[in-house]
């Protein structure tokens, strides 16, 4: 998109993602990741122009993508091939004919997502709905393909005056090439040709004559070789043909660009049929590209609050930053260590704590990605039972942006992000603060840090913190609705290992660190003895706590091991139930299959039986047709095993059967039931024919 309308939707869709911390998030760059599996340049602009949606728009474009995995899953992808984006390169109110094609390619695959989308309705319903919302397209498109071909081509029939032209141009050239061949078939004319080819010039055909006897070719020079020894000469025969052929040309170039400026002007004028189909089929391919993400990714349709087996807040199991899992595959990074996170139901706030390059601003931005992706409705790369509520918002004051054209400090442009996210916090809004009450003196960053997060608690604003402030570990304990987390460090390799452990704080390691790096250790003692003087007594209480706090959040983890383990099993056994069940319904559909085709060989032998039962004497006959009767009997009742009295019962007009005898599938005209017959119609007669006759099984 360009112009005004281009720079208002950038605007618009700025202003929406600004309300999630987008920027700061990454959200462009995730997008990006997603688009490289999409296969139209549709799919690419509507994920480029993704933005966080309605509440139920979000479930149900989550709904999709889950719905195109299981598709996926079975080789039953969407057919996108014939997708472009039909959206004008230009407004001058005049298509060229490859967008023209483009536009008519458009068109006919929208029918054909529309028809897959109907057929796959009790698998997919959500994307059948999506779809059923597209215009129908045929109408445009019959108009289309009655001006230009599949090439985008205009038609020769497309009006009477272009065919008219076409023949006369195709008679001319005729002409034309009937004049060059005879002239160059001259005898007195092939003896000064530099060659026997014919070559053009301006269009117009011209025979290499060399130079030195171009006076002996009457004709119109059009051109000389760069060697000088030839000259280029239309025939003098040819010419008067020629102008005429160049009028024509020209006329048809001039009809040729009306019927395409009246064909762009019906296309603009349904420029709402055109748009609403191309909403649809690009929301499709969004999810279509999710999928195929989610696949290579081992994503997921996030769950929210409510849903079956859902947890009541923000839960992540086994995380793992999308841009992370892409470093990963491009061999840029070993592992990504996944991470376990859960906030607003035991608690509003987290705060987490630990040394650097421990994995704390990870942690944050994770989840407020996440919350950002599930509100856009795009899966995330996490294990089942992940739930992200679908917040009405982010606040996000992560890393050390510098405001320099608001001449700020560093602290300084902290503090008017999280004024500003004081002013949007809610129950429904995540805010994610990261270090807080750094890059000042601590006393006062560790009161002012106090102060925000009271008032944030005063909001129940959903809350997760990361800092150094020692006075900051202490806040969860004298609030019910906060917690401690802790980024766990490995203190003999001085490694993080990203991984947080809820209920307990975590230590900076500041000491540790400079002893392992060579501090001398007078410094460390030193260090020591006025941090063991100024913490005393509440930093053993806390190392008992945190041991305490380690223990019960393993047994927890444990615990929830053991769950979404036992989920698992219960999965796989419905999954070998049902397929147990297929295979039973398949056995005994067999199983049908061949009982009739046995009964039905042995009524043809009844049916021989009783031909020739006429020559045998009366009594011996009466005993053979009562024979034959019970034998019939009891063939007729072989046949009606559940499912087949079940297929019986459903007969009725329009019913779609077998006939064996007829080798046909036909349309039921009439049932009658006392009778026992189907009246079916066989192309333009009709055939009756008892209920043993037919069958819903083609292949008997």
């Amino acid at each position: 998109m360009s112009g005004e309308f281009g720079e208002r939707v950038e605007r618009e869709r700025e202003a929406r993602v600004e309300g999630y911390a987008a920027g700061v998030l990454e959200l462009d760059d995730v997008l990006g990741l997603i688009a490289d599996r999409a296969v139209s340049s549709l799919g690419r602009r509507c994920l480029a122009l993704i933005v966080p949606r309605a509440e139920d728009e979000a479930r149900f474009a989550l709904a999709r993508v889950t719905e195109m995995m299981a598709l996926a899953k079975h080789d039953a992808e969407p057919p996108m091939a014939g997708v472009t984006d039909p959206s004008p390169d230009s407004d001058d109110g005049r298509l060229d004919e490859s967008k023209i094609a483009s536009i008519r390619d458009f068109l006919d695959a929208n029918l054909r997502i529309k028809k897959w989308a109907a057929f796959y309705e009790v698998e997919a319903p959500h994307l059948a709905r999506l779809m059923a919302a597209s215009p129908d397209t045929r109408p445009l498109l019959e108009r289309v393909e009655r001006v230009v071909d599949e090439r985008g081509r205009v038609r020769s029939d497309a009006s009477g005056k272009l065919e008219r032209l076409r023949r006369q141009i195709s008679s001319l050239s005729s002409q034309v090439d009937e004049i060059i061949r005879n002239v160059v078939a001259r005898g007195d004319v092939r003896p000064y040709l530099s060659d026997n080819s014919v070559h053009r010039r301006a269009g117009r055909p011209v025979l290499a004559v060399k130079a030195k006897s171009s006076g002996r070719v009457k004709g119109l020079v059009h051109d000389r070789s760069q060697t000088g020894e030839s000259v280029f000469i239309e025939p003098a025969g040819a010419v008067e043909v020629g102008n005429r052929l160049a009028e024509a040309k020209a006329d048809e170039r001039r009809e040729t660009e009306r019927i395409l400026i009246e064909l762009s002007k019906v296309l603009l004028e349904e420029r709402a049929t055109i748009d609403g189909a191309a909403l649809r089929v690009g929301e499709l391919e969004v999810a279509l590209a999710s999928a195929r993400w989610a696949a290579d990714t081992g994503a997921r349709s996030a769950l929210q609050p409510g849903d079956e087996g859902a947890n009541a807040g923000l839960l992540l199991r086994a995380a793992r930053h999308p841009l992370l899992v892409d470093q990963v595959k491009r061999g840029e990074l070993e592992e990504v260590v996944p991470i376990d996170l859960r906030l607003g139901v035991e608690f509003d706030m987290l705060l987490i704590t630990g040394p650097n390059t421990g994995g704390k601003t990870l942690a944050l931005k994770t989840a407020g990605l996440f919350a950002l992706m599930t509100r856009c409705g795009l899966p995330v790369p996490a294990l089942d039972g992940t739930t992200v509520p679908l917040y009405d918002g982010v606040v996000a004051d992560i890393g050390d942006e510098q405001e320099i054209r608001q001449n700020l400090s560093t602290f300084a442009s902290h503090l008017v992000r999280v004024r500003d996210g004081l002013e949007r916090a809610g129950p429904n809004t995540l805010v994610l603060l990261d270090e807080l009450g750094g890059g000042t003196d601590p006393d006062e960053g560790g009161a002012l840090g106090t102060a925000i997060l009271e008032r944030l608690l005063t909001l129940r604003a959903p809350t997760l913190v990361s800092t150094h402030i020692g006075k900051l570990k202490e806040f969860a304990y004298r609030h019910a609705r906060a917690e401690n987390a802790c980024a766990e460090f490995d203190h003999e390799t001085l490694s993080p290992k990203y991984r947080l452990m809820l209920g307990t704080p975590g230590e900076s390691c500041a000491l540790i660190i400079a002893r392992r790096i060579g501090l001398p250790n007078s410094v460390c003692d030193v260090a020591q003895v006025r941090l063991d003087r100024r913490e005393g007594e509440l930093e053993d209480l806390m190392k008992d706590v945190r041991s305490a706090r380690m223990a019960a959040e393993e047994t927890r983890l444990g615990a929830e091991e053991e769950l979404a383990s036992a989920r698992e099993r219960s999965r796989k056994v419905d999954e070998r139930e049902q397929a147990l069940e297929e295979r039973l319904e398949k056995l005994e559909a067999e199983a049908q299959k061949g009982i009739e085709e046995r009964v039905r060989d042995a009524m043809k032998t009844l049916e021989r039986g009783r031909r020739v039962v006429d020559q045998l004497p009366p009594q011996a006959k009466k005993e053979m047709e009562e024979t034959l009767d019970v034998m019939e009997s009891q063939l007729t009742g072989a046949t009606l095993t559940e499912r087949r009295e079940a297929f019986i019962a459903t007969l009725g007009k329009g019913s779609l059967v077998f006939l064996p005898r007829y080798r046909q599938r036909v349309v039921v005209h009439k049932v009658d039931r006392e009778k026992r017959e189907v009246v079916a119609k066989l192309g333009s007669m009709k055939v009756k024919v008892s209920f043993d006759e037919v069958t819903p099984y083609e292949s008997l």
